[in-house]
């Protein structure tokens, strides 16, 4: 009788546990439609008059002065807040690796994409595929993009990344003509293709097709608001709340907000998680996107950037906003924004 009572009584625990858990789980946070708004608005009055930082002369091409400020939500709703110039368009630079990684998880599993990146599925940290290059470009990037099928067909590889970019967008970006000629000739001084030849580095793709699409890829130009809707669409599980098309299976949205957070913006990821909470990409051109899953993507651009070649102004907006409204990707509840 005791065993039994104990039995029930064990029973019992579990359920209270499991409802609990069920309780915590779909625990939510919400936040007001209006503090949202305020809190875009006070970080741009704040910061319009920063003048720190210095422009990249190569990923600023396109000649954007620090005038050239704005930032950009856009929630899962498909509503828009902005402040500022949204309109103004700067090089994707290492931000199109979120439609890189988009791409991949399209075509194979996350599994898949760590094996061929030369990493092990089982976080052993072995190694594989020969160590990186030393080219003026992400090597990483490289074998990524040379992963994207179809291989072996330039054209064919290219219009599934910009239909991923213009679906993951809402609408096309530009090339950045300049950029894209002056990154080609960097890749030949260089010698970038004899340098992966002989370093042994592994591409899934002809090397020129890989090289090309690549520098093609991070010299797309994309304004705020098309990156806000690019992260909007991460964060309402691969559906763009612009027009509602699906861009991808809603269950990878998670890997590609894991990658953002693991990759961070340039040469900052541990400090920025630490201070922002909120996982994002930059380009050397000045721009910044962000994403709070289930809730909304954030975007800003401002050409002035920090020893780590991230915006000034941008990486303190996003993080300014996401501390005023104490929202952090890695809290307990999930995040509404509610009107």
């Amino acid at each position: 009788m005791v065993v039994c009572l104990s039995y029930v009584s064990m029973i019992q625990g579990l359920q209270t546990l499991n409802n609990r858990t069920i309780k915590f789980k779909y625990m939510t946070r919400k936040i007001k439609f209006d503090d949202l708004r305020s809190a875009v608005n006070e970080a741009y009055e704040q910061l319009k008059n920063d003048n720190e930082g210095t422009p990249d002369t190569t990923y600023n091409s396109c000649g954007c002065t620090d005038g050239c400020f704005g930032i950009a939500v856009v929630l899962t709703d498909g509503s828009v807040i902005t402040a500022g110039t949204t309109d103004c368009k700067t090089s994707l630079g290492s931000i199109a690796k979120i439609p890189i990684s988009s791409c991949l998880l399209s075509q194979m599993t996350p599994d898949e994409i760590i094996q061929k990146s030369g990493q092990c599925p089982c976080a052993c940290n072995a190694k594989g595929k020969s160590q990186k290059p030393d080219i003026p470009f992400s090597a990483h990037g490289l074998r990524a993009i040379s992963a994207i099928q179809p291989t072996g067909d330039a054209d064919g590889k290219w219009e599934i990344l910009s239909d991923r970019m213009v679906k993951l967008m809402g609408s096309a970006p530009e090339l950045d003509d300049k950029l894209y000629e002056l990154l080609k000739q960097q890749a030949i001084d260089a010698n970038v293709e004899d340098t992966i030849a002989t370093s042994g580095y592994y591409l899934y793709d002809d090397a020129p097709i890989a090289i090309d699409t690549y520098i093609k890829a991070v010299s797309m130009k994309a304004s705020a608001l098309q990156l806000a809707t690019m992260g909007a669409t991460i964060a309402s599980d691969g559906v763009n709340p612009t027009n509602g098309q699906e861009v991808f299976d809603g269950k990878f949205a998670q890997n590609i907000v894991a990658l953002m957070a693991a990759k961070g913006p340039h040469k900052m990821s541990k400090p920025w998680l630490m201070g922002a909470g909120i996982p994002a990409k930059s380009s050397r051109s000045g721009a910044m996107v962000a994403v709070m899953p289930g809730a909304f993507g954030i975007a800003a651009v401002s050409p002035m950037l920090n020893e780590a070649g991230v915006s000034v102004k941008a990486a303190k907006a996003i993080k300014m906003i996401a501390n005023k409204l104490d929202i952090n990707v890695f809290a307990s509840a999930r995040v509404e924004i509610v009107k």
